[in-house]
């Protein structure tokens, strides 16, 4: 047992290097500069894992004959914003034609007000030089009626342009949840998670609070997404995000890291019970045997390791994640499926 768990790992370092040089390789073939956003790119390439940015990738090589910084930048933006470049067009579009709308509507009743103001005036001049009340009083009704038909007609413009505008607040929101969501789990990306985490950080700060952080990755997931495929893989991934989301509340955030890591932040009360709230859903996962649906066929078990580090006050958001995922390595050392509290 020893033997093969030894043979085992060599077998993933060993594979961690191929990995590893060919990441180097793509980097120094297209001259990009080694930044951790280049690093995770090529990685995320070279996996093959997301198709969306293979094939991106693919046709700016294609295209160009190579990748450049620009290039890079573009499809690291787009990739973490989710959203289409028509989608942003067409959002910043409609605002622009309803503000305008608004603002023509606004400028048409001005202007009648201002009519109206100048033959009231008009009027008040007549009747001071003792022209008839009646003719006065009868062009008086008139023009009282054609400002109220105008401010009626103003406000159905009015009402209408802000249904429009409700419709755009709504696409707008939508488009800040497909920004910060996972496509494939539906949970918060790692865009979403850095801005809660930096939140999270200060609240805890300004009131004493505890919080706590974990990282959480599969365990051997690469071996079991080459023997079953990435379809099987990726179905995997949303059944362990949605373990681990599922207990998401007010004091507990869920969002998938990137590739088969997993990040929850715990605060307040929830800090004290991370590790019980956490250990308890690796042990449901790892006592479950997995199924391909359709088919019944077994896939065998799956588990999960996890690090978790408890605020302390030296801390910054950058020194809690690294402590963290330090406490992961150890709990990936010492045999995975296991959960371990940073030192």
């Amino acid at each position: 047992m020893r033997e093969e768990r030894i043979a085992e790992k060599s077998a993933e370092r060993d594979e961690w290097r191929r990995l590893y040089d060919m990441v180097g390789k793509l980097l120094f073939d297209h001259g990009l500069e080694p930044s951790p956003a280049n690093f995770e790119l090529c990685h995320r390439y070279l996996s093959g894992r997301d198709g969306e940015l293979n094939a991106m990738i693919d046709r700016a090589i294609t295209k160009d004959g190579g990748l450049n910084e620009a290039v890079t930048s573009a499809i690291s933006a787009k990739l973490d914003s989710g959203l289409s470049t028509d989608e942003l067009s067409r959002i910043a579009v409609d605002a622009q034609s309803y503000l305008e709308e608004m603002s023509a509507i606004l400028a048409r009743t001005g202007d009648h007000a201002r009519d109206y103001g100048a033959a009231l005036e008009s009027e008040a001049q007549g009747l001071a030089r003792s022209a008839s009340p009646v003719v006065s009083v009868e062009t008086l009704v008139e023009l009282t009626r054609q400002m109220i038909d105008k401010a009626h007609a103003a406000e159905e413009d009015l009402r209408r342009t802000e249904v429009q505008m409700s419709a755009m607040r709504k696409d707008l929101a939508a488009a800040q949840h497909k920004a910060n969501s996972d496509p494939l789990t539906g949970l918060p990306n790692r865009r979403a998670f850095d801005h809660h985490l930096r939140s999270a950080f200060e609240n805890a700060r300004r009131a004493n609070s505890p919080l706590a952080l974990a990282i959480c990755d599969i365990d051997h997931f690469k071996i079991f997404n080459d023997t079953h495929g990435h379809q099987i893989g990726d179905e995997v991934i949303k059944f362990v995000g949605s373990s681990l989301g599922r207990p998401a509340n007010g004091d507990i955030f869920a969002a998938r890291y990137g590739g088969e890591e997993f990040v929850l932040v715990f605060e307040r009360g929830a800090a004290a019970d991370a590790i019980a709230i956490l250990d308890k859903i690796r042990a449901a996962i790892a006592a479950r045997e997995l199924k391909v649906t359709h088919t019944g066929q077994s896939l065998g078990r799956l588990s999960f390791s996890g690090g978790i580090a408890m605020l302390n006050m030296q801390d910054s958001p950058g020194s809690i994640l690294k402590r963290a995922d330090a406490a992961l390595y150890r709990a990936k050392q010492d045999g995975r499926n296991r959960i371990t509290a940073a030192e």
